[in-house]
């Protein structure tokens, strides 16, 4: 089945009534996340000797996004966490695991390979800030063919839709990952790498370098959260487009005022991109909001994005508002 990247409620209604949701190779995928959880990054060394890639004992703990989940969600559509589908490493809030270990979590969620995959999630960003999240993933590991719900689940329950609260469970799939990494994120490593006279992340001019945190990070008005030692709040060259800027009255905008967007800070679709923001997920919002307007775009995530500069070369992060 063919289906838009981008797909309104009325649609997933009638997939459901279709009775297509499940049975003709299209899932659906409730990617709910307790947003206040990002801060509270668990010990990374603790949880690699107890909890990697432990996901029955992952599943068997407590979890406030589960409960959001449990509280309502789409009929038919089992939820993915984003604690179980990533990992806290060193350097890292949410972390790739390598191919065949989230492959493994994702075959228990019921998905095989070449269904259609229809994603959502709730709360701020038009209900899609951790569905975007997820879509970006699922493409690293060679997934393409992705949906957003636009406006997420709030636009579910404004529309009036039937809601569930069970827990779905599915038949356990046969899904097979693969290395796409290298396509859509880019490594600390290959941002510091030299590239003839300069670093790769100093060519301000050839690349497309985008910061989606929101302003006031950005700017500094806001707090950082960055330790001591980080005298700027942004990297110098790095143009600020707010993931929240997508959203207009909880859905996405056009695809003619994404692109007046993008032109406002000179966004060049042919030159390379790389996003970047707090801990990796507005970033992932954005760089599928430009994939959809711009297809042929090449576009990378920084995964790792400012938390991770600033445990591995704070001093990179030197501008400020007023030396942009």
């Amino acid at each position: 089945m063919s289906l838009k990247r981008l797909i309104d409620v009325g649609t997933v209604s009638q997939l459901l009534k279709k009775k297509i949701i499940n049975n003709e190779g299209v899932r659906i995928l409730d990617c709910t996340y307790d947003h206040t959880l990002v801060a509270k990054k668990p010990d990374w060394k603790r949880f690699q000797n107890e909890l990697y890639g432990n996901f029955e004992k992952l599943l068997s703990k407590q979890c406030a996004s589960k409960e959001l989940y449990l509280s309502g969600h789409i009929p038919e559509a089992p939820h993915i966490c984003l604690d179980l589908a990533m990992f806290p490493s060193e350097y890292e809030r949410y972390a790739l695991y390598p191919p065949e270990t989230f492959q493994e979590y994702v075959q228990m969620l019921g998905i095989n390979d070449d269904e259609h995959l229809i994603l959502y999630s709730r709360g701020k960003y038009g209900g899609m800030l951790h569905a975007s999240k997820f879509a970006w993933l699922f493409k690293a590991y060679g997934h393409e063919k992705l949906s957003l719900i636009d406006g997420g689940y709030e636009q579910w329950v404004k529309a009036g839709f039937t809601i569930d609260r069970d827990d779905v469970k599915l038949k356990r799939g046969a899904w097979k990952a693969v290395d796409n990494f290298s396509k859509y994120n880019v490594k600390f490593e290959e941002l510091e790498e030299q590239h003839g006279i300069r670093i790769y992340i100093e060519y301000v001019d050839d690349l497309n370098l985008l910061d989606a945190r929101v302003r006031g990070q950005f700017e500094g008005t806001v707090p950082t959260e960055c330790p001591p030692g980080v005298v700027g709040t942004h990297i110098p060259g790095f143009k600020n487009l707010p993931a929240a800027e997508l959203i207009e009255d909880g859905v996405m905008k056009s695809p003619e005022k994404i692109k007046a967007w993008l032109g406002l800070q000179h966004f060049n679709p042919n030159r390379p991109t790389v996003v970047m923001c707090d801990v990796g997920i507005q970033s992932a919002m954005v760089a599928y909001a430009i994939e959809t307007v711009f297809p042929r775009s090449p576009i990378k995530v920084y995964n790792g994005s400012i938390r991770e500069m600033e445990l591995r070369n704070p001093k990179r992060i030197s501008a400020t508002f007023e030396n942009v």
